[in-house]
């Protein structure tokens, strides 16, 4: 009985990129004022993936630092950790960041830096992703048969921020190109995460205690279905902090994710049928 579903994020799910920071924050800083930090910003980012800087997992207060230095600018992000706000909250301020991945990261330096006014930060993430497309990546055999063994017992769908072109480039990269019958690109997660579900069938969200969201980000990809009453596993590299509210899915740090697959056939409720009402 398909009576389960289950939702996928991609990045940091699916798969993992343990060195497109490096592209990306060299991107970042080209041409501005910054560019003499490049280095400095690169130690920082893998200080913060690697827990030793600033806390992941955590809202933070957005907005250009005043700082010129790398450490001045660890001061000053220090301060503005948010430890009281909550989902709800998070979800109608347009000045909060979730340090919940490493594109959150980059993203949330970016703007402290001032480097990402305008277009720039689309432009920034589009070239980056060029960057990762053309370095390529590649798939862990075991997660993709697992996904397949879970689609003959649950309806799968793959929920990402990315482009569909992005998307289906690196699931054919993956060797996942049929790994997933329905795929749901920019959705917008999570504010359009609910929304982005009701429009590709809204019988999606008929019983929301049937749903597993499983994904990396726990604001983007995990908050919104707890919210409306869904299950939620959580994907993440092990030196990230630990998160309340979520079933742990322990990934491994390389560029795809065999731990994943493991957790998948460990997890009995994806195997069983839901009870009918």
């Amino acid at each position: 009985m398909q009576n389960r579903i289950v939702i996928f994020d991609l990045d940091g799910t699916i798969y993992q990129n343990s060195v497109f920071h490096r592209g990306y924050l060299r991107t970042l800083v080209a041409g501005t004022w910054a560019e003499p930090l490049e280095a400095d910003l690169v130690r920082l980012a893998e200080a913060i993936f690697a827990g030793r800087e600033l806390d992941m997992n955590r809202f933070y207060r957005r907005g250009r630092a005043e700082a010129a230095t790398v450490p001045e600018l660890v001061q000053a992000l220090r301060k503005r950790v948010l430890p009281g706000m909550t989902y709800a909250e998070a979800l109608q301020a347009d000045d909060v960041v979730y340090l919940g991945d490493a594109w959150a990261v980059l993203a949330y330096l970016g703007d402290a830096l001032g480097c990402l006014d305008g277009d720039r930060a689309n432009e920034v993430y589009r070239l980056t992703r060029l960057q990762m497309e053309q370095a390529g990546v590649h798939g862990d055999r075991g997660l993709y048969e697992a996904i397949m063994r879970l689609e003959q017992r649950c309806r799968v769908v793959l929920l990402s921020n990315s482009y569909e072109e992005t998307v289906r480039e690196f699931l054919r990269q993956l060797g996942f190109a049929g790994a997933f019958r329905e795929i749901c690109s920019s959705a917008n997660k999570p504010y359009g995460m609910i929304a982005s579900l009701q429009a590709l069938d809204p019988a999606l969200l008929a019983r929301p205690e049937a749903l597993i969201s499983i994904g990396d980000h726990a604001f983007n990809d995990l908050m919104p279905i707890s919210a409306i009453g869904g299950q939620t596993h959580d994907a993440f590299p092990p030196a990230a902090a630990s998160r309340s509210g979520s079933t742990l899915i322990r990934a491994s740090t390389s560029r795809n994710i065999p731990g994943v697959s493991t957790r998948l056939r460990s997890l009995p409720h994806f195997w069983t049928p839901f009870p009918e009402q």
